[in-house]
């Protein structure tokens, strides 16, 4: 991605830079320009669609990340297993989750009020989820505390870190949903994940090719 400055025309070739602009609520602004000036009609309408449901409605300073919070939730609930006694419950609530990403599970599509405009989607919900991958990716091949053990003091080796990101991407878009007979609906946005590990993470595409046979 490219820094962000004042000189930087980011209706040129639109939507070719669309995801150069970091700053969410400048991307949101930018956006509706577009929209004004009917660059994209029958992409940008669908553009803030999608938007808004990652980063909500609100403008704020920092707006949060909605598909990284449900990214995270599932990987912590994931990662304490299945209760035969909470199942339900656990099922309702990884559905939630992946409404929140955009994934339409289903017999659940009364979780969200509005399913079938954000189904209507297709490439640019997909787009959006690639942007969140190579994000994710980002932060964590970043981050010290994802890269370290014991507290943060001991660096994990680069191969390590690659293949803990791997089981991860595992857990939440396969092991996790299998378990409730989900993986189906959410195969389109774990290949994307996987797509985006082989390409981001350094020798992601070996790393994965070990791990998976």
């Amino acid at each position: 991605m490219t820094m962000q400055n004042e000189k930087t025309d980011y209706l040129s070739e639109w939507p070719a830079h669309y995801y150069e602009i970091e700053d969410i609520n400048e991307r949101e602004r930018i956006l509706k320009l577009a929209i004004e000036q009917k660059l994209d009609p029958a992409g940008d309408e669908k553009r803030l669609l999608v938007l808004k449901k990652r980063f909500g409605e609100k403008q704020a300073e920092k707006r949060a990340d909605h598909f990284l919070h449900a990214w995270m939730m599932i990987q912590a609930t994931g990662a304490g297993g299945v209760s035969f006694f909470q199942k339900k419950r656990q099922k309702k609530e990884l559905c939630r989750y992946f409404s929140q990403l955009g994934i339409q599970m289903e017999k659940t599509k009364n979780v969200e009020k509005e399913p079938d405009r954000e189904d209507a989607c297709g490439y640019v919900l997909e787009e959006e989820w690639k942007n969140f991958a190579y994000t994710y990716l980002a932060s964590c091949t970043g981050s010290r505390a994802y890269c370290s053990t014991l507290f943060g003091i001991v660096p994990i080796k680069d191969a390590a870190v690659a293949e803990k990101i791997a089981k991860d991407i595992d857990l939440v878009t396969k092991d996790y949903p299998a378990a409730f007979g989900l993986e189906e609906a959410v195969r389109p946005f774990r290949s994307i994940m996987v797509d985006s590990f082989c390409q981001y993470v350094p020798n992601g595409e070996a790393v994965w090719k070990s791990m998976h046979g």
